[in-house]
């Protein structure tokens, strides 16, 4: 009998629009006719579907769609999803999860069967990292014993009934061959590309109309005839030279077919949702990568978070499709994070805590006793690894981060006998249970909420060469920590700059690193800590310098920081 083996799961994660609003088109779908019409333009985010009333009433009397599936849009050049229906009235439908594409007036709900899987459709398809085990956030039920008087139960529990449910997971010691998972614990990413790359387009092309938070699907237009647009060609939306965290520069790749030149607009298929809005007019240039492109993304803190979906994929040993275990969370923050590496090994990243709001599975039915929807079953495409058509996933083939070729630079100095480093961010994240009538099971969180951010760093460094004990004016871990941060004008802190390198990309020397500056207003070769709010930097708060059987002796420190801005340089030009 074929059984599931954990080295033949998966796991792959994307950026949702907005919290709970999974991210797939569905231009392939089987079975069923239009049920329903929009009654209006729905945005991005929305959970309720209000209908055509003549539609649904008239040519459709009868049809009930609660705990069906549903194909939403999908016109030429236009966004498509599927969501479930939890519960109808005469106008409205009740989704599962929000919507992560917007729609227009007179969109066509259609009743569905089946999704076809295709490429460009995916995207959930970004590995985290190398992991060997995932706590997968399968739902913590609160099933509650409750005791009554005066009935026969005696001692035990008279009933159990349902509670609120928990959606928690964990992937722990991904080594990173790229930095695609690092964003989502701080904020948000701005990508910029070796200034060389960069060309406008022929005449210049603009946003024609608004390009919302998530769209694929973006018309883009000229003042004059537009020069055709192949495909798989780079574009970066809002460019700019230098990035800020004001700035919202991104790279998509058209992966439509491809368009003959003309008056436009033009509407461009991207291979992956946009992470920001643009305007109206907003530039749109054309972006020339090759095996030597050089792009550097910067990371800054925001105080909202853009939420996650895992998919996690399990197909049998005997390698059959139908027998396919797959499961989908959705709206999952990553309440900790760490980055660490020791002596002799490579960079890695934890998500050491992410809720969930809920799930979609691909389980449907219980034969006996006869259960005609298991709770939570949703259509929706595989991801796998398969390869040819049906793989999206785009699995790197890049070294990972080695400690060996990583500098850490405390109060000014690299440190070059630290042993280890582990840097952690708690952003406080609590899951709200509101009373609000809700639909089809569900009981996990309304929403998650961001706390307060705190920081820590802890390393372990050989303690340098001896030097002179009263004349000896070098700054050293024994002396930062006694001061404080404290140099004579109140607590100022010191800078601190991580860097991790892998080497060359292609045949040139591109710089290939991530960088991490603390506090998050430093640059290279420059101090930013300063006295004040807002403005401190790193401050040592333990170091014990014990005596121990290391040699040269070592020391134990724990670092409190507020702030930390990270540059990733490579050769990739999307980032999610």
């Amino acid at each position: 009998m074929a059984v599931y083996r954990s080295d033949q799961a998966q796991v792959t994660f994307g950026t949702e629009t907005s919290p709970g609003a999974y991210p797939e088109l569905a231009t392939t779908v089987a079975g069923g006719s239009i049920t329903a019409l929009l009654d209006g333009a729905h945005a991005a985010g929305v959970s309720e579907l209000l209908t055509s009333a003549a539609d649904y009433n008239s040519s459709n009397t009868g049809v009930n769609l609660i705990g069906k599936a549903v194909k939403i849009g999908g016109a030429s050049g236009t966004h498509s999803e599927i969501r479930t229906v939890e519960h109808a009235t005469a106008t409205v439908l009740y989704l599962n999860t929000p919507l992560a594409f917007s729609h227009l007036d007179n969109a066509a709900v259609i009743d569905l069967t089946t999704v076809g899987i295709a490429v460009n459709d995916q995207f959930i398809t970004n590995l985290p990292g190398v992991y060997d085990t995932v706590d997968v956030p399968d739902p913590d039920m609160t099933i509650e014993p409750r005791y009554f008087l005066g009935t026969q139960a005696k001692r035990n529990y008279a009933i159990a009934l349902k509670g609120q449910q928990t959606f928690a997971g964990s992937i722990a010691g991904m080594v990173m061959l790229n930095a695609r998972a690092l964003r989502f614990p701080f904020g948000k990413l701005v990508t910029v590309p070796a200034a060389s790359m960069v060309t406008a387009w022929s005449p210049a092309l603009t946003t024609s109309g608004e390009a919302s938070k998530g769209s694929v699907f973006v018309k883009v237009t000229g003042s004059g005839t537009l020069a055709a647009v192949p495909q798989n060609q780079l574009f970066i939306f809002e460019p700019n030279a230098s990035a800020t965290s004001a700035r919202k520069s991104e790279v998509r790749k058209h992966v439509g077919a491809a368009i003959s030149a003309g008056s436009g607009p033009f509407t461009l298929q991207l291979d992956y949702p946009l992470q920001y809005t643009h305007d109206t007019g907003m530039a749109v240039s054309k972006v020339t990568h090759s095996a030597n492109a050089e792009y550097t993304h910067h990371i800054y803190e925001t105080v909202d978070l853009d939420t996650v979906s895992w998919h996690v994929h399990m197909r049998d040993s005997g390698e059959t499709a139908a027998n396919d275990f797959d499961r989908r969370y959705y709206g999952g923050l990553i309440g900790s994070a760490s980055l660490s590496a020791d002596e002799g090994g490579m960079l890695s990243m934890s998500w050491d805590w992410v809720n969930f709001q809920g799930m979609v599975h691909n389980q449907k039915i219980v034969t006996s006793p006869s259960v005609a929807r298991v709770p939570y079953y949703g259509v929706m495409q595989t991801i796998s690894s398969t390869g040819g058509a049906t793989s999206a996933i785009d699995f790197p083939t890049t070294e990972p981060y080695f400690f060996s070729q990583g500098t850490v630079s405390l109060f000014g100095q690299t440190i070059a006998r630290i042993r280890s480093f582990n840097m952690t961010v708690s952003n406080g994240e609590e899951p709200r249970y509101y009373v609000q009538r809700r639909y089809g099971n569900q009981r996990g969180p309304n929403e998650i909420r961001e706390g307060r951010r705190e920081y820590s760093m802890s390393a372990t460094l050989a303690l340098p060469d001896s030097q002179a004990s009263i004349d000896g004016g070098g700054r050293t871990l024994f002396k930062e920590l006694l001061l404080e941060g404290d140099y004579g004008a109140g607590i100022v802190g010191f800078d601190v700059e991580l860097a991790f390198a892998r080497g060359t990309v292609g045949t040139s020397a591109v710089v290939d690193e991530i960088r991490m500056y603390i506090p998050g207003t430093t640059t290279t070769g420059s101090t930013a800590s300063a006295a004040g709010l807002n403005s401190q930097g790193a401050i040592i708060r333990t170091a014990p310098h014990s005596i121990t059987g290391d040699n040269p002796v070592q020391v134990d420190a724990d670092i409190l920081f507020r702030d930390i801005k990270i540059e990733i340089t490579d050769n990739l030009y999307y980032y999610p």
